[in-house]
């Protein structure tokens, strides 16, 4: 079961010389807070993009990558660490397009509205497409840049992962237990990230199978890498 966020509201007492709560002017402004935090209107969504090899010694943000919400009107251009953060309007999930640096891959964003409020901040990786062809013969594998190649990132609990909707390569997962923030691959589909290398995107949607919850339908598009921040949590 996802974990629920039990908000325990603390009434004051009212007394002979205190105002309750209650009494504040009809035309004052709420005292709730707003739902998403710092946004006005819609959920923050916000996290990382940085380069593959990015480690916590050494620091590789993408500067000056563009996501823009597909459906909606948020945007926001990196900073040289790779942050990004906007409001965007709330749904059960959240879709960008990702103009990387003309040195990166391209990609798509997909997040799950868990993921932006998860224990561990998100954060995405991209490559150069020369990066990408020795990363991917360091794993056994060929790197096809007609092909999708789908990125998840578990920013809750890790778990097994399995993608329908067209062929791809072996599996990879990385974690960083040993030293946190630098990640080591190995073969397999659970970790922090699981990557499906060289993914047919023919169908033009695949379906990342594995969440207790429900499957996530994410889109995928040849050359492009598909980021997919997903939570799950076990109690």
């Amino acid at each position: 079961m996802r974990s629920l966020v039990l908000v325990l509201a603390v009434a004051a007492c009212g007394d002979n010389l205190h105002p309750t709560i209650d009494a504040r002017p009809i035309d004052s402004a709420p005292a709730d807070a707003p739902v998403d935090g710092p946004c006005a209107v819609g959920r923050h969504v916000t996290g990382e993009l940085l380069d593959l090899d990015s480690t916590s010694a050494a620091l590789a943000g993408i500067n000056n990558a563009v996501f823009t919400q597909r459906g909606g009107t948020a945007t926001d251009t990196t900073s040289p660490n790779g942050r990004f953060e906007m409001c965007a309007s709330s749904t059960t999930s959240y879709l960008f397009d990702v103009d990387a640096p003309a040195t990166h891959v391209d990609a798509i964003a997909y997040f799950e509205v868990g993921a932006l409020s998860s224990l561990y901040p998100i954060g995405f990786r991209t490559w150069t497409p020369a990066r990408g062809a020795t990363f991917f013969t360091s794993r056994g594998l060929t790197y096809d840049a007609t092909k999708a190649h789908v990125l998840v990132y578990m920013a809750g609990d890790r778990t097994q992962l399995t993608l329908s909707g067209g062929s791809h390569g072996a599996v990879q997962a990385a974690n960083d237990e040993g030293s946190p923030g630098t990640f080591t691959w190995q073969a397999g589909a659970g970790g922090r990230y699981i990557l499906f290398p060289n993914v047919d995107p023919t169908a033009g949607m695949v379906t990342l199978i594995g969440d207790y919850m429900g499957d996530h339908v994410v889109p995928v598009e040849a050359g492009k890498i598909t980021f997919a921040a997903i939570s799950i949590v076990f109690l």
